[in-house]
């Protein structure tokens, strides 16, 4: 179902996609059998094979660089598909009947996503996981077998987290909902709360409730460092002992060669781990098959009063007359709300007719068939609407609404929307007969000046003048004004009225107000109530009749204006919102240093947190020197020397057990007390610093009462989370590769030095990776932007697509505003492609230096078999160490975002200061 959109082309790219992301897991099981023999030769002391492992080596990094290319396939693929999916999806939608529900949601970003991204590293880590356990099988059966036999055991510890941590979880959210209850209770009633002074009433009730958090906040963090530490530390040592026992009896028996089962127990390692990153994707699977359900079914779905149906009758020459003969209706959402009971009335051609009362917009409505009546009919020119065209129908009228709807483009686009043919000459005189010429002119880019979203840029008046040039542009027979002044001040009144006089001349003209001073001129005004007419007659007559119209004009002239101007209040986003003077601006260095100041008070646990992250972090090192030791003992021709030195490094394994989960839990604990009492002072002074503003920061839309208490808890949390959690982990590993590079240089100096340049290389290109593709990534999404906001706004404004038959229109804008996005998407996935393989060919171009220099320093006598080991595997842990480290950038991004905020709202003053 996903594919179904795929011509030959896509197939083609598919199978490759598929082939090259396959290739590229299979990359890792080609490079492990390589590096086996890399290992048996070293450890045999036999150089002679050297040129025969770069040769091999090469052959792995020309293979990456195909791969370069399928991932630049599968990446085409992905923008190619969902373009063209993305249009046929909109073009669905808009020829929906207006009351369908629907928006250009994510859907098919989630599909692009899918197939562009999920599928490729799906394909990866599953050949990854099958390649690297096939490759052990072939090694050393017994011993993947060994592992498969406990590996139920191993799982226990993760059952029991999960447990334990779902079960702290909810108690830690309804501790922060009940804070959250009290914070919204306060801030909804901030006016009560500064008139009866309860600032401090509200500050202390808001840090009680946050103690319960804090306390759960802790226990939560002792629950995950149990489980770091005994599934991550605990599991990997307990493996590598019962491996390291069990492989030495293989090798003194079997005559298995130590680079085996070293190479196996990696395997058995790496292929887990790409087997849970794999089974991560399949909840993605889930998604995009769930998205691609919901745009097929759009797709399918035939509206009952269908645009695109040609069948039915074109009038020759439409007069305009008008018949409501006992028309019943009920909108679809509320059957049981009945808005039209037996309504009649009739039009005559040419004429202006008002409707007073209520029901005007369900009349306009149907006689534009956005839906059709339960009973009754609607007559033009005596024939049933029903048996004309749809589209031929809404073309002979024109629809000038309370809140016109205009579309993120110029303004000459927004006008050509009446009429597609249009020339430059026919928008002028459209936009003169509209008062629109005039203040157009003074725009600096006149008619091609774009009206922003939702004509955001535009005041009010001016969007309605636009709107009625885009109604006459194409001359219709019929008009259609629904409450077209209502929302305007009085001065853009006069303005656009003098507009729409002009533009009801010689047409038939329905006008649906409330504002009667609009219908005076009307020719016969029909008061409706309860879904019927009940008054009929002109302006004169009905006030002769004394009746319901007549009081209704009595009670008008009453009230008295409110001066206020809806147009001034909603002028350019580039007035409206001009930067706050009272926010002062805030540097990201100063934040952090002032964030690790009010952490002071919990020094003692900081200190603490500090030291152990370090010892944890030299875990890696230690592990990877006692693992370098065995493997070359197991190069041994003394059964004895094996057995002896096997037992002290499996017990040396097993007692790292027991440190390393001490620590951990540790570490977790004193940097959550940090991170938890830090997050409580935040709240608590945000809080604060927020009863100190004016009432007028609360009535801005950014600063409801929602917002405000999504920003105390978001921000606070991630706050919490990168003092708790990344600033441990980032301590840690940086302690990790520090200790890992002296470790090197201390066994080995020479080989410690190409140790640390091979790091170095690896974390220049990783970096240049991640800088390279964020940046590819943003303008990726910039260039969609533009196409995202029109499908957004054709859907939104379904009914005015509809009603000006512009629905072709809108599909050819948006295949115009795709080709820039496409053409990003496609450098992108070259780009993305090229990086991912030459990123990866540096790495193993490295691995291939390294075990060059190693051979290298060997002839010369400068190294031996068990340092070479041991610095070996001290690179192959500090690649993971990378990559946590790696995994930071985002959060540090986050992290710096969040702080800002809460230090922009503590740096601000108030404009009437509350002690004064």
């Amino acid at each position: 179902m996903i594919f179904m959109n795929a011509d030959g082309v896509d197939i083609l790219l598919i199978t490759l996609g598929f082939l090259g992301a396959v290739g590229n897991g299979a990359c890792f099981s080609i490079a492990l059998i390589v590096t086996t023999k890399l290992m048996n030769i070293i450890g045999g002391a036999d150089t002679s094979n050297s040129l025969n492992f770069m040769h091999n080596i090469n052959k792995n990094v020309r293979l990456l660089i195909y791969i370069a290319g399928a991932k630049w396939i599968a990446c085409f693929l992905a923008k190619r598909k969902v373009s063209r999916l993305r249009i046929r999806y909109l073009k669905a939608v808009l020829r929906q009947d207006v009351g369908f529900k629907a928006s250009v949601s994510d859907d098919c970003l989630v599909i692009q996503d899918w197939i562009g991204e999920k599928v490729p590293f799906f394909l990866r880590d599953m050949s990854n996981f099958i390649g690297a356990y096939v490759v052990g099988f072939l090694m050393i059966w017994r011993l993947v077998l060994v592992v498969f036999s406990i590996l139920f055991l191993l799982m226990i510890p993760s059952i029991i987290y999960v447990r334990a941590l779902k079960r702290i979880s909810r108690k830690v959210r309804d501790e922060s909902n009940k804070a959250g209850n009290i914070l919204e209770q306060w801030i909804s009633s901030i006016r009560t709360v500064y008139s009866f002074v309860g600032e401090r009433k509200s500050i202390e009730d808001y840090c009680v409730a946050l103690e319960g958090c804090v306390e759960l906040g802790v226990k939560q963090s002792l629950v995950k460092g149990l489980f770091f530490g005994s599934c991550g530390f605990v599991t990997a040592f307990a493996i590598t002992a019962l491996l390291s026992y069990y492989g030495s009896i293989l090798v003194m028996y079997n005559g298995v060669h130590g680079g085996n089962v070293c190479m196996v127990t990696l395997a058995i390692f790496w292929g887990g781990k790409r087997l849970g990153s794999g089974l991560l994707n399949i909840k993605d699977f889930a998604e995009a098959v769930a998205a691609n359900k919901r745009v097929m079914e759009v797709m399918k779905t035939v509206p009952k009063i269908d645009s695109e149906n040609m069948e039915g009758q074109a009038l020759d020459n439409m007069t305009g007359e008008i018949e409501f003969k006992r028309v019943k209706f009920a909108y679809p959402s509320g059957p049981e709300n009945i808005g039209l009971k037996d309504f009649s009335l009739k039009i005559s051609r040419g004429k202006t007719v008002a409707l007073v009362g209520g029901s005007g917009s369900a009349i306009i409505a149907l006689l534009q068939r956005f839906y059709n009546p339960m009973a009754g009919e609607i007559l033009l020119d005596g024939v049933v609407i029903n048996k004309l065209q749809p589209k031929w129908l809404r073309y002979q009228m024109s629809l000038v609404s309370k809140e016109p709807a205009l579309f993120a483009t110029t303004i000459k686009e927004n006008i050509l929307f009446g009429k597609e043919d249009a020339s430059m000459e026919q928008v002028i005189e459209a936009a003169k007969a509209s008062n629109a010429h005039d203040f157009i002119c003074k725009l600096p880019q006149g008619y091609y000046t774009k009206v922003g979203e939702k004509g955001i840029q535009m005041s009010e008046g001016q969007k309605q003048r636009i709107a009625i040039a885009r109604a006459i542009i194409k001359s219709p027979r019929i008009l259609l004004l629904d409450e077209a002044t209502s929302a305007l001040d009085t001065a853009s009144e006069i303005v656009v009225q003098e507009a729409l006089d002009n533009a009801s001349i010689g047409r038939t003209t329905i006008i649906v107000a409330h504002r009667l001073s609009t219908t005076r001129n009307a020719d016969l005004i029909a008061f409706v109530q309860n879904g019927q007419v009940k008054e009929i007659g002109s302006h004169n007559e009905l006030i002769k009749n004394q009746g319901l119209y007549a009081s209704l004009v009595r009670l008008q002239q009453t009230e008295k204006p409110t001066g206020a101007t809806i147009a001034s209040s909603q002028q350019s986003s580039s007035i409206a919102n001009q930067d706050d003077p009272s926010v002062p601006s805030t540097s990201g260095q100063g934040s952090f240093k002032r964030l690790l100041a009010m952490n002071l008070p919990e020094w003692k646990q900081a200190t603490l947190g500090c030291i152990e992250a370090i010892l944890v972090g030299g875990v890696l090192p230690i592990y990877a020197f006692l693992m370098g030791a065995l493997i070359s003992v197991s190069y041994s021709p003394s059964h004895d020397e094996i057995k002896k030195k096997t037992k002290i490094y499996t017990l040396a394994f097993l007692g790292m057990i027991f440190i390393t989960l001490v620590l951990n839990v540790l570490q977790h604990y004193n940097f959550a007390v940090m991170g938890e009492r830090l997050t409580k002072r935040v709240r608590e002074r945000m809080l604060s610093k927020m009863l100190t503003f004016e009432v007028g920061w609360y009535d801005k839309e950014q600063n409801s009462t929602a917002a405000i208490c999504s920003r105390l808890t978001d921000d606070a949390s991630v706050v919490r989370s990168f003092v708790g959690d990344r600033m441990s982990l980032f301590i840690q590993t940086i302690a990790g590769m520090t200790i890992a590079c002296a470790v090197g240089l201390v066994i080995a100096w020479r080989m410690g030095l190409v140790m640390i340049a091979v790091q170095a290389f690896i974390i220049f290109s990783i970096y240049c990776r991640r800088v390279l593709l964020k940046s590819m990534l943003e303008k990726s999404i910039k260039a969609q932007e533009e196409s995202r906001k029109l499908a957004a706004e054709a859907v939104t404004n379904l009914q005015t697509a509809t009603a000006f038959n512009s629905q072709s229109r809108i599909l050819q804008m948006l295949k115009e505003a795709q080709e820039g996005p496409l053409r990003e998407n496609i450098q992108q996935s070259w780009l993305s492609g090229i990086v991912l393989g030459t990123t990866i060919s540096l790495q193993l171009c490295t691995w291939a230096l390294f075990f060059w220099f190693g051979g290298y320093f060997m002839v010369e006598g400068y190294i031996g078999a068990q340092a070479l080991f041991q610095i070996l595997v001290l690179l192959i842990s500090n690649w993971r160490v990378i990559a946590d480290l790696g995994t930071m950038s985002k959060d540090l991004d986050r992290g710096t975002d969040a702080v800002g905020s809460v230090f922009t709202t503590l740096d601000r003053f108030s404009l009437i200061e509350p002690e004064d």
